[in-house]
């Protein structure tokens, strides 16, 4: 996310699908100084831990429309947005969230052959830009001393994402890792 949407400070965010990919996309805006950073999703359990990593503003797309909820927010549409769901129809809602020059980014995985129809004259007269991201378009050697920088300064706190909504992300030790490859 960092890559390629490049937010930049004030800016406004949007993330569809907050999952542990999404989430670690809203961390990477909030860190890039989003200040207007909405979660979209339709997990309302998954809200309150958005909000607690950054979000500001929290839209359950199955009770009222994204699309116009995000314009009334942003005051016209997003400057940068995330789908990390790979399901079309958000792909579309993403698509036309987007304000006057903005940028957007896809993340999730869809299914080979899965299409969406696109407003392609209305993305063209706010001259919005899709992007299709394939693993972070990063260098790992120059992605992870950033990240590790911004952790250290406190600003990608990426170890409280190992929960969203009420299920926890458990993960065996290292000896416990270990071990059981021995065992085998």
């Amino acid at each position: 996310m960092l890559n390629v949407l490049k937010p930049k400070p004030g800016s406004s965010f949007v993330l569809f699908g907050t999952g542990a990919v999404g989430l670690s996309g809203l961390l990477a805006a909030v860190a890039a100084g989003a200040t207007t950073v909405i979660a979209v999703d339709i997990v309302d359990s998954r809200f309150e831990f958005a909000k607690s990593v950054g979000a500001t503003h929290t839209i359950n797309s199955r009770n009222e429309d994204p699309v116009a909820r995000i314009k009334e927010i942003t005051g016209g549409g997003a400057d940068y947005a995330l789908d990390a769901t790979g399901n079309k129809v958000v792909f579309r809602q993403m698509i036309d969230s987007m304000g006057l020059l903005g940028h957007a980014a896809i993340v999730g995985l869809a299914k080979p052959g899965t299409e969406s129809p696109v407003n392609i004259g209305g993305s063209m007269l706010i001259g919005a830009s899709v992007t299709f991201v394939l693993e972070g378009d990063a260098v790992p050697q120059v992605l992870i001393p950033q990240l590790i920088a911004l952790y250290e300064a406190g600003r990608f706190p990426f170890d409280s994402s190992s929960t969203t909504g009420s299920r926890t992300a458990t993960r065996p030790s290292r000896t416990a890792r270990a071990g059981s490859r021995s065992s085998r």
